[in-house]
């Protein structure tokens, strides 16, 4: 078992910092719309209805690491009543 967390480790170390940042980024925001259904008791379907996509899509992104682009954010945002990005100056 210390092989498989060696050669993982390892792996890890190679992803450049744009990538794991990417990813950090992704993990964030879908945990951020994964809170936000909990806290408001809604499901994947109900955001699902609000923004007119298939079920499918929104599980996708909450159990994946999906590129969302200002659009969907601005969508989901929208649709849960909440902002899914603050951005400080």
């Amino acid at each position: 078992m210390n092989n498989k967390k060696e050669w993982f480790e390892s792996k890890v170390a190679q992803v450049s910092p744009e990538i794991m940042t990417e990813v950090q980024l992704s993990a964030g925001i879908v945990a951020r719309i994964d809170r936000i259904l909990k806290e408001k008791n809604m499901t994947q379907r109900d955001l699902a209805k609000k923004l007119g996509k298939n079920e499918a899509v929104v599980s996708r992104w909450i159990t994946g690491f999906p590129n969302f682009t200002l659009r969907t954010l601005s969508e989901v945002s929208v649709a849960l009543g909440e902002p899914l990005i603050k951005l400080v100056e």
